[in-house]
């Protein structure tokens, strides 16, 4: 399974995002996944990433982890939106 983020980074506080990021990004790999591509605009206005699960459980538990829990609040402080879509390989 393959998901696109797109995160609207026009009015977030970047330093609080990226700690977001530092902090959650890791526990990717406790569930077989990966960030194929993350990409920042030259603006800094947005940022995408392509995240590769190995199946929907993985992906399920992934968003119910309690590491990545506590730190929604810093997500949701820093301003930053992000879109969420499933994408397929073509």
């Amino acid at each position: 399974m393959r998901f696109l983020v797109t995160i609207d980074l026009s009015k977030a506080d970047i330093a609080a995002f990226d700690h977001y990021e530092r902090q959650v990004v890791p526990l990717l790999a406790h569930y077989g996944a990966e960030m194929e591509l993350r990409v920042r605009s030259l603006d800094r206005k947005s940022e995408v990433h392509l995240l590769r699960f190995p199946d929907d459980a993985a992906h399920r538990a992934f968003l119910a982890d309690p590491k990545r829990q506590a730190m929604r609040p810093i997500m949701e402080g820093s301003g930053a939106t992000s879109t969420v879509v499933e994408v397929e390989h073509l």
